[in-house]
């Protein structure tokens, strides 16, 4: 029978600490009184980088002399002071060096007679290299080159991107990084000097409240080159006449074949043999800017024709193909006329 008694008084005891409140610190045993100061309420983790910080409140019991938070199966634990002012108080902590992924925590706080309060279990994450390696850059969908610098159309941010690192180089050498924020769709990069890499880098919050940014393992690299630059395939007639083009006496033809290899003069312009006379530095020297192609002779061919007597009689550009046609007329110093009719389909 006392047996049984016993065991009720301790299923009791039990019940009456299963639902203690942060203000009752005071509880009682048969042998006499036991206190348990009050807890920590309103416990909160913030995830950082292999790192967690918990913020709770201290709303009651004045005699609180210190909080212990106890993690890794009670292995490791943190001690922190508290100085009670009368009102609500912020007990805070951040705890380092912690293996990736979830971390659990027990608090405590304890008194000036080493007595313990009940303890208050949360669960945090806490992020690294991992995470990092899972997430990706933001995407730049075009980019183009203007006398302004070098603009960029970008993809969707993803939700937890905040904004993206930027890093280019000045025609002066000088090395300009750039936030770009998550709103923003398309940026400009003044006075980017042309060829150059471009690296971008986006920043991440795993949770809404982290309070460490985390960045993408490796930035990703753009360079802009000039959408006209690579290897083409030439094909078409040369045609050669005697005297001006009038009188149609055709004194022979040479068909136009093989791979030209564009130099790129600058963002916009491609310097490209003219016809089959590239041996002899004749070269087109094509401009495409805003969409726009146009063509002219380069100092060499000007210099060995007729004055003013270069003429374009067809020009057609497809962007999407990468292919161009181009008509063109000049007078050798001889007054022979030559038409050259030309397509080059970018490779």
């Amino acid at each position: 029978m006392k047996s049984n008694c016993l065991k009720y008084i301790l299923i009791g005891a039990a019940a009456l600490a299963g639902c203690t409140k942060s203000d009752d610190y005071k509880k009682f045993q048969t042998k006499g009184e036991l206190i348990y100061p009050g807890i920590v309420d309103s416990v909160k983790v913030f995830a950082g980088k292999n790192r967690v910080m918990v913020r709770g409140l201290i709303t009651s019991d004045p005699n609180i002399t210190r909080c212990r938070i106890f993690w890794n199966n009670r292995q490791d634990s943190i001690e922190i002071p508290i100085s009670r002012t009368g009102g609500v108080d912020t007990v805070k902590a951040i705890i380092n060096d912690l293996t990736e992924g979830a971390v659990s925590l027990e608090l405590r706080t304890y008194d000036g007679g080493n007595n313990r309060s009940i303890p208050i279990f949360v669960v945090g994450n806490n992020y690294g290299t991992q995470y990092e390696q899972g997430v990706n850059n933001r995407s730049v969908i075009s980019s183009a080159v203007s006398a302004g610098g070098l603009t960029l159309n970008w993809l969707a941010a993803a939700v937890t991107s905040p904004f993206t690192n930027v890093s280019y180089q000045t025609n002066a050498g000088t090395t300009i990084s750039k936030k770009v924020m998550s709103a923003e769709q398309t940026s400009v990069l003044p006075d980017y000097k042309y060829g150059t890499a471009v690296l971008v880098r986006s920043a991440y919050l795993p949770e809404a409240t982290a309070f460490d940014t985390f960045y993408v393992a490796k930035p990703d690299t753009v360079r802009k080159f000039n959408a006209l630059a690579g290897v083409f395939v030439s094909g078409g007639l040369r045609t050669n006449y005697s005297g001006a083009v009038v009188n149609n006496v055709v004194s022979g033809t040479t068909t136009l074949s093989g791979d030209k290899t564009a130099v790129e003069l600058n963002a916009r312009q491609i310097e490209i043999d003219y016809a089959n006379l590239g041996g002899s530095g004749w070269k087109y020297v094509f401009n495409y800017e805003n969409g726009v192609l146009t063509v002219a002779p380069n100092a060499t061919i000007t210099g060995g024709i007729l004055a003013g007597s270069f003429k374009i009689l067809q020009l057609q550009f497809d962007s999407a193909t990468g292919k161009i046609t181009v008509k063109t007329e000049y007078t050798n110093t001889a007054g022979d006329a030559r038409v050259v009719d030309e397509t080059l389909q970018l490779k």
